[in-house]
């Protein structure tokens, strides 16, 4: 029997649209009931019982950053010492800001042959903290229950390995600002709580794009951001110049400035200075560094780019990137402007146990999926 794994990441649920008393700017997640759609489509129909009677397997990969801790201020603020109390609250708002999809998702592992797994991104580092995968696991599985047969968090590696030869990062430990520390995620600050060991990528978002959000809104969903202070230099000078000034300014503090929350080596302060120098990055050079390098993997199914791409190659080898549920600016020549495209990865395992990896995009109930085009 043919066995299904869909894969999508970069969705970003927040809060909600309402929260802490008002319209909420940090939101950038307005698809619940398409989202809900997707899971019953998967879940139901020829996906749910086969003609003898058998369920059909189904697992939804979650490949980072789906739920947004990033985005969430505690008490107004955006607070960079982030301990578990701090991120229980957090994850607390996001379950309610979002009670369709925890619902649908809870209703999803309910069913024979379905199941949920879950691998943190640089948006969700929060999952490190065994209390939080614990909330989030309850929230989902269909008894409640704590570990689970149906709802998998994976926080001790940075990739998994499918069979047929696919082989699932979040994408962001291949960029330097956003490198996540598996061996040690957390720092004992020696006065207060331990603190998550974020990269400086999470600094960057939590004290100067979130802040900047209030006078640009799209200042989160423009790429490559480079190129958007490029433009901006001449299209919005005075707002380019403070962001410039306070990202550079920050990135000192963060990076030369010794902290007990956080960490910073010259060898990762470098290697983010030379990537940055790069004006166009789309991973893809370093998904086809990782085919090259590993001849048993047939396809790498990325996410954090937010660019959706699916890639052949002349040897058969095959570059997915899942994309991302949010509003998009891109600058890139290559796909110029503005996008919405519900994109994941559709895989099938075949009974022969060959597999098929397609990058689909979400059309609705009557007409579900179609393939994506780059």
């Amino acid at each position: 029997m043919d066995r299904f794994k869909i894969v999508i990441s970069d969705c970003h649920l927040s809060a909600g649209r309402f929260y802490e008393g008002h319209l909420n700017p940090h939101e950038d997640f307005y698809f619940d009931d398409e989202m809900c759609d997707m899971f019953e489509h998967f879940s139901t129909g020829q996906y749910g019982v086969a003609a003898d009677g058998s369920p059909v397997e189904v697992e939804l990969f979650i490949n980072g950053d789906f739920l947004d801790f990033l985005n969430v201020p505690v008490s107004g603020e955006f607070e960079d010492a982030i301990t578990e109390s701090v991120s229980l609250s957090k994850c607390e708002a996001v379950l309610l800001g979002h009670p369709k999809v925890m619902a649908a998702l809870k209703r999803f592992a309910s069913l024979p042959g379905k199941r949920i797994t879950y691998l943190v991104g640089n948006h969700d580092a929060d999952l490190f903290f065994e209390k939080v995968r614990e909330r989030i696991t309850r929230e989902w599985d269909p008894k409640g229950e704590y570990p689970s047969e149906k709802v998998r968090l994976i926080a001790d590696r940075d990739h998994v390995r499918l069979e047929g030869g696919i082989e699932i990062h979040h994408g962001n430990q291949f960029e330097a600002q956003h490198v996540l520390n598996f061996e040690k995620p957390v720092l004992d600050s020696r006065v207060e709580e331990p603190v998550l060991n974020i990269p400086w990528g999470s600094f960057y978002v939590l004290k100067i794009i979130n802040r900047l959000k209030w006078e640009r809104d799209f200042l989160d969903k423009v790429r490559p951001i480079r190129a958007y202070i490029f433009f901006g230099l001449f299209a919005d000078t005075l707002f380019t110049l403070k962001f410039a000034f306070l990202s550079a300014y920050y990135f000192l503090k963060t990076r030369f400035v010794y902290s007990p929350k956080r960490r910073a080596t010259f060898g990762v302060t470098l290697r983010i200075l030379l990537q940055e120098a790069r004006l166009w990055t789309n991973l893809e050079t370093e998904a086809r560094g990782l085919l090259d390098s590993k001849p048993e993997v047939k396809t790498v199914i990325f996410g954090h780019t937010h660019q959706p791409m699916n890639k052949v190659y002349p040897d058969g080898k095959q570059y997915i990137n899942t994309g991302t549920w949010t509003k998009m600016i891109n600058l890139d020549w290559r796909s110029l402007g503005q996008q919405f495209r519900l994109t994941f990865a559709f895989v099938r395992i075949l009974g022969t146990g060959e597999t098929q990896c397609d990058l689909r995009h979400w059309v609705g109930p009557h007409n579900p999926h179609k393939a994506f085009h780059n």
